[in-house]
């Protein structure tokens, strides 16, 4: 798991260049929402093609403000080879994966993932707080395989089991999580949910949440922008938090972590709850399995969750409220701790 922009990203330029290189790869397959104007994923790919990889790029021509740039660059690299599937019709491909495929000794294919909560870019990664997978997990890969499939011939995929997919079965998931929480609550066990978004104004999630607080989860929502859910209203949403870090860098990942009465399970992806990314658009939200990936993501939220000098919090009037630290409280900077963090873990491994 990377952690941007604490991470350099050029470890993501190397994933593609060394695709591009290794001889056993067979195939690249990447969707494209907001090309960087010099990409260098964007040669890493024209090179793969040259060298005899089978290369395919969706490329979302409804980005606004970045349609020119990646049109310019869908016609550079259908020149070279590579083949170029354009925009579904009335349909945004807001998901930010890529897949490669390598020959193993024994004849099979062994997938490589990247999973992301932030553009394939470059350049906006330094100025972003976003997370990267990395991954061969066997199933994810071949349900992202399956997802390109759609994307690239409008078949209908298998049901998908591991991944969360705007179009089949996000809605639904994240329903089935929300009410986990509820029935733990329920059972006389521990509910609690943290959500982190850009924007939150889907009204069939605000109510379930709403459902959630009534019942005694504890909601814990970090959002950036668009927040349409009233936190702290008696007998709605007591028990429903919302704050809003505002630093050097634009807090842009999504995530989400459910408690389940201890057996916690965590998920990231590109969609905000709003109506147009669960309904309207294709979106990914995943997994995270490796418990010490799901740590390291969990610790960067709790430091999220403890902001007291760049963190505001949302009241009942949806107003911000600056949080006031007491005479001698520890002072917390997400951003500064987390890149503290990151280090420390960099100096460990």
């Amino acid at each position: 798991m990377l952690h941007f922009p604490y991470h350099s990203y050029n470890y993501i330029l190397q994933f593609f260049n060394q695709a591009a290189i290794d001889p056993h790869v067979a195939e690249i397959k990447v969707a494209f929402y907001r090309m960087a104007s010099d990409s260098l994923i964007g040669n890493a790919l024209i090179s793969a093609a040259k060298n005899g990889k089978k290369v395919t790029v969706f490329i979302e021509l409804k980005a606004r403000f970045d349609e020119e740039n990646n049109l310019i660059w869908a016609e550079k690299m259908q020149k070279e080879g590579i083949r170029i599937i354009y925009s579904i019709p009335g349909l945004k491909v807001h998901a930010k994966v890529a897949l490669v495929k390598k020959k193993t000794d024994d004849g099979s294919n062994k997938i490589y993932c990247f999973f992301g909560t932030g553009n394939l870019n470059e350049k906006t990664a330094s100025i972003y707080c976003d997370h990267g997978l990395l991954t061969c997990h066997t199933k994810m890969g071949q349900e992202l395989d399956e997802l390109f499939k759609y994307l690239y011939r409008r078949k209908q995929p298998k049901p998908f089991k591991h991944l969360l997919v705007s179009q089949f079965n996000i809605v639904e998931e994240f329903n089935k999580l929300i009410q986990r929480e509820v029935n733990h609550v329920k059972n006389g066990k521990e509910g609690r949910i943290i959500i982190k978004l850009n924007n939150i104004e889907e009204r069939g999630m605000i109510d379930k949440l709403y459902e959630a607080s009534r019942a005694g989860v504890k909601v814990e929502m970090i959002v950036r922008s668009i927040c349409c859910l009233i936190p702290g209203i008696e007998d709605m949403s007591e028990n429903i938090t919302v704050r809003r870090i505002v630093g050097r860098y634009l807090e842009h990942a999504r995530v989400f972590w459910f408690n389940n009465a201890g057996k916690d399970e965590l998920f990231m992806g590109s969609a905000d709850w709003m109506k147009r990314n669960l309904k309207s658009r294709i979106e990914v939200t995943f997994p995270v399995y490796d418990q010490e990936v799901k740590q390291e993501v969990k610790e960067i939220l709790n430091l999220q969750l403890q902001d007291n000098t760049k963190a505001v919090m949302l009241d009942e009037n949806l107003k911000n409220v600056r949080i006031e630290p007491s005479k001698g409280e520890k002072l917390y900077n997400a951003q500064v701790d987390t890149y503290a963090m990151v280090k420390k873990w960099e100096q460990i491994s």
